[in-house]
């Protein structure tokens, strides 16, 4: 973990000190200067962050995080010591909604900010700081809310074992110090798993908790997706496949990649006729209208899309996936098209709006929305055939310098591209066609087909 984490907040308060000796007034200078500054002097690492980048929403609900909990930590020390004190409940928040490099300097934050506030009391110091490293080790790999209630239990343990410590050492506590120490991370946790939902929904940052949630296919956009866009919806899930299992496979976020997979072309519920998946009777409208009118339509799934997302308030990353699943790719059939009316006409008014892929997950999507479609063109499902195939998507993808931005690396595409064709081959595979007799004995027996 960076030294800036520990020297920031002494920093600044040394420095709220001098110029505000008042205790208000150094207690609200202490919070603002010391989160700004953290901010600041850590921006190298939120920069490495390919999230931080795209949307100013995360750094913003950091900064939050931040300032309330310096103030929560403050009060609820000074008020009841540091038995309930809040720097669990913070942290714990961070590290659920944000990367783990982002966020685990929270804790520590808060932790020498308020062993500096409260006239450098060491235990307040050591007890955030083990709060803070149980939290980021318990809480990393969270998928359902009972996992947050077990991490309450291990502090709740640690807590009892450390503020017993602190009665040999010291000599004397208060008679409910240690019930409330051992009772701190429960209230915590109730709090973080009510507050969840809200941060979620006003900031669209999400925890894997709320992906979870999103990813059941019983949501109101997924239902009217399947409803409106039945070939979408099943190309969708194809593309969820692949791209789960590449990421887990480059260790990207595999969670993200599926759900984002899900409502990647959640647009073409507005015209789902026009997409060639949804075209079951065999006409297409593209036939009677103009090239230009077609790239049109084409583009407008897109911006329909992430119309959709800031409606349902989607996470913050799927809508850029929406965005970026077809990065500034042209539309080669109707660029083609249009060439035969006009040799004029330039690739750039045939391109989709963009922007480029910005993050490994993105990336992974764009890679496996154009392998599945390919795929399904195949005559031939052999295993050199469907190798053959992905690897000149994925490789064309990259020759157009697609993925420039999205962190992904030539290691990283060529297992993906392994990843591919296994998952590929496992969607095309044998069946044993069952004998006819048997058939018509099992219909006699009432037995479905």
């Amino acid at each position: 973990m960076s030294w800036k984490v520990f020297i920031t907040p002494l920093l600044a308060v040394a420095a709220a000190n001098v110029v505000f000796p008042v205790n208000i007034s150094r207690l609200v200078l202490e919070i603002l200067i010391s989160s700004a500054v953290w901010m600041i002097v850590n921006y190298d690492m939120l920069s490495k962050s390919p999230f931080f980048r795209i949307h100013k929403s995360y750094v913003a609900t950091l900064h939050t995080l931040l300032i309330l909990g310096s103030l929560a930590s403050s009060a609820v020390i000074a008020k009841f010591g540091s038995a309930l004190s809040t720097i669990y409940l913070f942290a714990a928040l961070s590290i659920l909604l944000f990367e783990e490099a982002s966020a685990r300097g929270i804790g520590v934050f808060l932790s020498v900010l308020m062993f500096v506030h409260f006239n450098e009391d060491i235990w307040i110091l050591l007890e955030g700081l083990i709060m803070s490293i149980i939290a980021s080790i318990t809480l990393r790999y969270v998928y359902r809310r009972i996992d947050v209630l077990k991490s309450a239990l291990i502090m709740s343990i640690v807590q009892a074992v450390l503020f017993s410590m602190k009665v040999f050492i010291i000599g004397t506590v208060g008679k409910l110090e240690i019930p409330l120490a051992a009772a701190n991370p429960f209230i915590s946790s109730i709090i973080i798993l009510g507050l969840l939902p809200y941060i979620e929904y006003a900031s669209r940052i999400y925890s894997n908790i709320g992906l979870i949630e999103l990813g059941n296919l019983n949501h109101p956009l997924l239902k009217l997706l399947s409803m409106k866009a039945p070939g979408t919806y099943h190309h969708s899930s194809m593309v969820a496949n692949l791209a789960e299992a590449a990421a887990e496979r480059i260790g990207a976020n595999s969670l993200l990649a599926r759900v984002a997979a899900y409502y990647h072309d959640i647009g073409k519920v507005k015209r789902p006729v026009f997409f060639i998946e949804n075209q079951f009777e065999g006409e297409n409208p593209h036939d009677g209208i103009s090239p230009f009118l077609s790239h049109l339509i084409l583009d407008e799934h897109v911006k329909y899309g992430r119309v959709l997302a800031r409606k349902y308030r989607l996470p913050i990353p799927i809508e850029c996936v929406i965005a970026e699943h077809h990065g500034t790719r042209v539309q080669v059939f109707f660029y083609n098209k249009a060439k035969e009316l006009d040799p004029n006409v330039s690739e750039d008014d045939f391109r989709y709006p963009g922007p480029k892929p910005r993050f490994k997950e993105s990336g992974i999507i764009m890679l496996a929305d154009a392998v599945e479609a390919a795929s399904r063109a195949l005559k031939g499902k052999t295993h050199s055939q469907i190798r053959s195939t992905v690897e000149e998507v994925v490789m064309g993808i990259f020759g157009e310098k697609q993925l420039d931005s999205s962190g992904l690396t030539l290691e990283d595409l060529e297992n993906i591209i392994d990843e591919f064709v296994r998952v590929i081959m496992s969607f095309y595979h044998h069946r044993i066609e069952y004998p006819k007799e048997s058939i018509e004995v099992r219909a006699l027996n009432g037995v479905k087909k």
